[in-house]
């Protein structure tokens, strides 16, 4: 919960920055550069976190990260805010927290659609123009499968859960079977 809280205080302020300059989408996309580059290269990450380093051996190292991904100024600036106050291992939840602000701004909610067997693009699309309808906002949906719901599907936006599998429709029968018999 309190990397969820340093997260969003970061992802604020830079959301704020990116507003005041009108560059909201790049910088979250130079976020997403960043986290990825420093996913993939564990060893760095490790080093970047380690109190071990001196700071000026970690800000080399993100000398030569900025090479290789060019950024903007105030990126730069953030990701060396996030070394020195020894904040960039929350650099995932960081990136998590400005996406929301960003889906947020733009109206945007994100979910996942969940079925027993694969759904086609085309099927994505039709529940997502639906649920854009109901939710007056554009949807944006991620597909996965989990045969243990047997059939039907199963959707998550946020808080909000719609169930309409074959395993929820069993267990609720069982349940008011349970209650006549005893």
């Amino acid at each position: 919960m309190r990397a969820m809280a340093i997260a969003f205080k970061y992802a604020k302020g830079l959301f704020s920055v990116g507003k005041e300059l009108g560059k909201i989408k790049e910088f979250g996309e130079e976020l997403k550069q960043i986290k990825e580059l420093l996913i993939s290269m564990p060893e760095v990450l490790s080093a970047l976190q380690n109190p071990i380093y001196l700071p000026d051996l970690k800000m080399e190292i993100i000398g030569e990260i900025l090479k290789v991904i060019k950024v903007d100024p105030e990126i730069e600036r953030f990701l060396k805010l996030l070394v020195e106050r020894r904040r960039i291992q929350y650099i995932k939840e960081i990136v998590a927290m400005y996406q929301e602000l960003l889906d947020e701004e733009f109206n945007i909610a994100r979910g996942e659609v969940i079925t027993a067997y694969p759904i086609s693009e085309e099927e994505k699309k039709e529940i997502e123009s639906v649920l854009k309808e109901y939710l007056k906002k554009e949807v944006i949906l991620e597909s996965k499968v989990d045969e243990g719901i047997i059939g039907g599907i199963k959707i998550k936006i946020g808080d909000l859960i719609f169930d309409g599998t074959l395993k929820t429709q069993l267990g609720k029968f069982k349940e008011i079977i349970k209650g006549e018999v005893l």
